[in-house]
């Protein structure tokens, strides 16, 4: 079967879970298939550490209940502002390839971050410091205004990752959208349900206080990111910023983000945002559903586009960076041009 035969198939699968609403907009091409330019290996990871540590600046937010969020900026401030967040367990460095783009670095002021209790910001072993969800959207908040330089006109384009979309979407609930630009929600899921039975079977084991529990759980976690054998480095890479973080960590933020997910609460704040959506899937991510995922949020939001990139896993931004990063370059630049 040839590569036009199986996207062929993947659409008709996508038609049959969805509803009139959905098909209806992909008679008009909101829905692509995006063929790629580049289908290359995933190059080592030290292809991105070379290019990426000229003009970095770090910066601290104290959240609303004082905890230290680290993160990264690079680009002129004065640019329109594009605000990363990583996935479960996961470090603001999971964005190199973006943090390494020229492009994207000359046109746009690019922000990273990690999350409470990930990478280099504050990481108490305290439960209670991470099982409620306002303390993500206030992080995400802290952060917001400190990229944005206090400027209260200024909007920026938030970026999620996986269940960095989960995050954003409490922002979203909390703080209202007068700050958002627009909304690129990479690999995401708005229902729980959404996620693959593969990937759900291993995540107890990555809520274990057994430390060799957690790093063989989330060793085959990672090993299910690419559609492509990850380079070792890549995979010792995502590991080692997922098993630095407290189990008390997984174990509240779990807790208290997917739990929002009951009685349709991702799926009401997705469906009110007003600003220009675009989600980004792999057509072989072996985390979430993408077809059942990409048919809800076309359903959920009129404003949203989505792409699938054929060749793409989970981690699409590794898989596929370049034209990952044409894209949301493209999509940032038209929002920006057009008045934000």
């Amino acid at each position: 079967m040839g590569a036009d035969d199986q996207l062929s198939g993947f659409n008709i699968t996508l038609l049959a879970m969805s509803d009139n609403v959905v098909i209806e907009r992909l008679k008009v091409n909101e829905f692509l298939v995006r063929p790629l330019k580049n289908e290359k290996q995933q190059l080592p990871l030290v292809s991105f550490l070379s290019l990426n540590q000229d003009g970095i600046k770090n910066f601290t937010v104290t959240s609303n209940d004082g905890l230290k969020i680290y993160a990264e900026e690079v680009g002129d401030p004065q640019k329109p502002t594009i605000i990363f967040l990583n996935g479960y367990s996961g470090t603001r460095l999971g964005w190199e390839p973006q943090f390494a783009s020229k492009s994207l670095r000359e046109k746009f002021h690019l922000v990273r971050w990690d999350d409470r209790g990930c990478g280099a910001s504050e990481s108490p072993n305290n439960i209670a410091k991470y099982n409620k969800t306002d303390f993500y959207a206030d992080d995400l908040n802290a952060v917001i205004e400190k990229a944005t330089g206090g400027n209260q006109k200024k909007k920026v384009i938030l970026i999620g990752w996986s269940r960095g979309n989960l995050v954003v979407l409490l922002y979203l609930k909390k703080y209202g959208q007068e700050k958002l630009a627009g909304f690129i929600f990479v690999a995401g899921l708005i229902e729980v349900g959404e996620i693959l039975p593969a990937a759900a079977e291993l995540i107890p084991s990555t809520l274990s206080d057994d430390l060799v529990t957690v790093v063989n759980g989330t060793r085959q976690f990672i090993d299910l990111f690419s559609v492509k054998p990850l380079d070792p480095r890549i995979k010792t890479f995502f590991l080692g910023g997922a098993i630095t973080s407290p189990p008390t960590n997984h174990q509240g933020s779990t807790a208290a983000i997917f739990g929002y997910a009951e009685n349709d609460g991702y799926v009401n704040v997705f469906r009110n945002i007003t600003a220009p959506i675009l989600a980004i899937f792999g057509a072989h991510d072996r985390l979430i559903n993408t077809p059942i995922t990409s048919a809800k949020v076309l359903a959920t939001n009129s404003r949203a586009t989505v792409i699938i990139y054929p060749n793409a896993g989970h981690l699409l931004f590794w898989d596929v960076y370049e034209d990952f990063n044409r894209d949301i370059g493209e999509f940032a630049g038209k929002i920006f041009k057009d008045g934000n």
